[in-house]
């Protein structure tokens, strides 16, 4: 227990001390670093979880060439981890992160004398660790170093210091190959196997991570974290010079906002022109006269009565707008401009309420949003156009809280199948539309909670989704696995017993034994576990040691090495003819074969003893019982209903079709006129089966690369891009201006 220090006692109490020189950090500060923090470790684990088959594979091809059997164990073990324990290993991973970064946000200082502890001797593991954590932070802070300057700066300008060295950033590629690390550790315990799975997911992040960089950075940008700071914001998607230009007034913008970095100057350039937009002063007969309006006329203050009912018209009589209800999509904003109140409105006003109303119509015209959703949207035109009026950063910033919302809302169209889940889903989003109806007056503050509601929602689904989904799918994944493996078998069969036999003297008989009978308990351990299975691998090991047992012996060394193995390798191989019911006349001559070619292999001198001989007769009636058994097997994980074959045209649809990724979403359009969105829920990396299943994960379908590229080609299958509507819309946008103005 702690002793309080007197009031005059000239003793620091270095406890209070530390606790005093603690930066209190703000709330505001707080929601950036975790608005990063999720960009970082969300960012990572899709990269990762688009990636896991292709570690897997290339784990797969390492064991094979790997020279030691425990190299290649450790190989096999992070293959098998990633293959049936992903997704955990991902969300441990992401925990781990989160959990590291979040004592850094709240600023948890080490334990007192926690540092004179860790001045300690390290033992041989974790060496070994510490130099893979390096090796893999150098290589993603080499692929990253531009973006990794501006980051850094950033970080330190948030969290008031002077500067922040590389490995102290909390969203560097250190703090975050340790979080990885960490992760692992709580899934796969053994050292060599959580090395080889960090160096999978830094290769696998090596290529990426700048990306997700680039998007923290333009975060931070629109944050007003050092938005003037050149370095890292470049995007290696685009020229140099697509750098975001201050809008008028002076507001840095966000690298990247394009189209709105320019378009506020196009607003202007078109009021400057006059009677070039409906609605704007002198614009309509009698311009602003007819009405009365006086000087004070504010556009605003005319919404805000709008947002609730009607607008008192100085000669007494009222005006309405059409009601948005939630079962209609109609513009309104169109009727407000052909309404009264516009023609007391600046030029400059009329220009944005044009803007806005166009922005809705592009929206209202996008395909990839239901009405439903569409409905929703449209009781927020009044709102949104108030709110453009309030700030205008809302036609340059892609972040901005209203921009955000309707892109929340638009977003959450995947997840609105048409039974009571879907209608439920509906009803949260009208809620949330309600409360921003009733409370929005001069705040936008109230469409950032919004959408940070909304997004929650969202993010919520996706990951319930995905659990739904992959619980959902597994077993029609191992069929469609068991079903490739069965076409597969013959070729990986015989390619492993002709590897065992090249260029190695073996007998006629025993050849034939190996590629008639033991090929098929071979492909019965190949169909059930694929090449990776414990019983694969352990009867092809057998199958290596019987070619290697009867090669001959020609010093002491070998033949004491026969004797040692010989009763093991005489037991397995007895119990693998068992398992194949080979007929007890060929195993009675396999065996009897096997002793006399052992006993010519530790033989002295060159006279072999001659091998008992069967008829051809013999083993070709005997031969067909022996392989009944496995036929069945094979014509049972084929199945019958394979889906019918397409022609394989390499074009744009089908480069299309291999660009999809787990949990992207693609509309089925059917010939009654119906058509359904479905989720890609896994694919085939033998031979590019897709499976896909519906908006509540539970019924599923499985297509072939071709012939889903084939319904891309004729229209029967769109991609859905769940993108940006805003961006989207203020890009078409941009261009209409620049027609009006005829600007190239």
């Amino acid at each position: 227990m702690e002793r309080e220090m007197p009031d005059k006692s000239v003793v620091v109490n270095l406890n209070e001390f530390e606790r005093t020189r603690r930066v209190q950090v703000s709330p505001e500060i707080v929601s950036a670093l975790h608005n990063c923090r999720d960009l970082l470790i969300e960012g990572s684990t899709r990269v990762l979880t688009r990636q896991s088959e292709a570690m897997e594979n290339a784990l797969l091809a390492m064991a094979e060439r790997a020279p030691l059997l425990e190299t290649r164990n450790s190989y096999y073990a992070a293959q098998s981890t990633l293959n049936k324990r992903a997704n955990e290993l991902l969300s441990a991973c992401k925990d781990a992160y989160c959990t590291r970064f979040n004592d850094f946000a709240h600023a948890r200082d080490k334990a007192a004398g926690a540092d004179m502890l860790e001045l300690s001797l390290v033992d041989d593991q974790d060496f070994e660790i510490t130099l893979v954590v390096d090796k893999a932070t150098s290589r993603l802070r080499y692929n990253c170093a531009e973006e990794l300057v501006a980051l850094d700066a950033r970080m330190a300008h948030l969290m008031g210091r002077s500067d922040l060295s590389e490995n102290d950033n909390p969203l560097g590629p250190r703090a975050l190959c340790e979080a990885l690390l960490e992760g692992i550790g709580r899934v796969q315990s053994e050292q060599h196997v959580k090395i080889v799975l960090l160096n999978q997911f830094d290769l696998a992040l090596t290529t990426e991570l700048a990306h997700i960089y680039q998007s923290i950075n333009r975060a931070l940008i629109e944050r007003g974290v050092l938005p003037d700071l050149k370095v890292g914001a470049k995007s290696r998607a685009q020229p140099s010079g697509a750098q975001g230009a201050p809008a008028s007034g002076g507001t840095p913008q966000a690298a990247g906002a394009d189209p709105g970095s320019d378009i506020f100057r196009l607003f202007e350039q078109l009021a400057g022109g006059g009677g070039l937009v409906p609605g704007a002063a002198g614009g309509y007969p009698g311009g602003g006269a007819g009405h009365g309006f006086g000087a004070g006329f504010s556009l605003v203050d005319s919404l805000g009565q709008l947002q609730t009912g009607s607008i008192l018209l100085p000669d007494g009589g009222r005006f309405t707008l059409p009601l948005a209800e939630a079962a209609t999509i109609q513009n309104v904003l169109r009727s407000l401009q052909r309404s009264p109140v516009m023609q007391a409105a600046s030029p400059l006003d009329a220009v944005l309420v044009d803007a806005v109303a166009m922005l809705f119509d592009v929206v209202f015209d996008e395909a990839s949003v239901p009405d439903r959703l569409k409905a929703q949207i449209a009781r927020l035109q009044i709102p949104v156009l108030k709110a453009a009026m309030l700030d205008r950063n809302f036609f340059s910033q892609p972040n901005h809280p209203v921009r955000r919302m309707l892109d929340a809302i638009a977003t959450l169209a995947v997840h609105l199948p048409d039974n009571e889940a879907g209608n439920a889903r509906l009803d949260a989003i009208s809620e949330v539309v309600s409360r921003v109806l009733d409370g929005f007056e001069q705040d936008v503050a109230i469409f950032a909670f919004a959408a940070t509601q909304l997004e929650a929602m969202g993010t919520l689904l996706d990951d319930t989704l995905d659990r739904t989904a992959d619980a959902g799918l597994q077993h029609e994944i191992d069929e469609i696995k068991q079903a490739e493996r069965a076409e597969l078998a013959p070729v990986i069969v015989h390619d492993f017993i002709n590897r065992a036999l090249k260029d190695q003297p073996v007998a006629d008989t025993m050849r034939e034994f190996l590629r008639r009978d033991w090929a098929q308990l071979l492909t019965r351990d190949y169909l059930q576990e694929g090449e990776t299975g414990a019983h694969f691998n352990s009867h092809v090991e057998t199958m290596r040691e019987l070619v290697w047992s009867v090669q001959p012996k020609a010093d002491m060394d070998a033949r004491l090495m026969l004797v040692r193995i010989l009763p093991g390798l005489l037991k397995r191989l007895r119990e693998g003819v068992a398992e194949i019911d080979l007929p007890q006349k060929l195993s009675d001559h396999f065996f009897a074969t096997l002793v006399i070619l052992h006993a010519n292999a530790v033989r002295p001198n060159a006279q072999p003893v001659p091998l008992p001989d069967i008829s051809p007769e013999d083993i070709a009636e005997l031969t067909p019982a022996a392989e009944a058994a496995w036929n069945g097997t094979a014509s049972t994980a084929v199945g019958s209903d394979l889906e019918p074959t397409a022609v394989e045209i390499e074009d744009e649809f089908t480069a299309r079709a291999r660009a999809l990724n787990k949990g992207d979403w693609v509309e089925f359009h059917y010939d009654d006129g119906t058509f359904r969105w479905a989720r890609l829920g896994w694919i085939s990396g033998v031979k590019n089966t897709y499976l896909f299943s519906d908006q509540d994960g539970m019924n599923s379908f499985s297509i072939g690369l071709h012939r889903l590229a084939d319904k891309l080609r004729r229209g029967e299958a769109v991609l859905v891009e769940r993108k940006s509507i805003t961006e989207s819309a203020f890009g078409k946008l941009l261009n209409l201006f620049r027609q009006k103005l005829g600007v190239a």
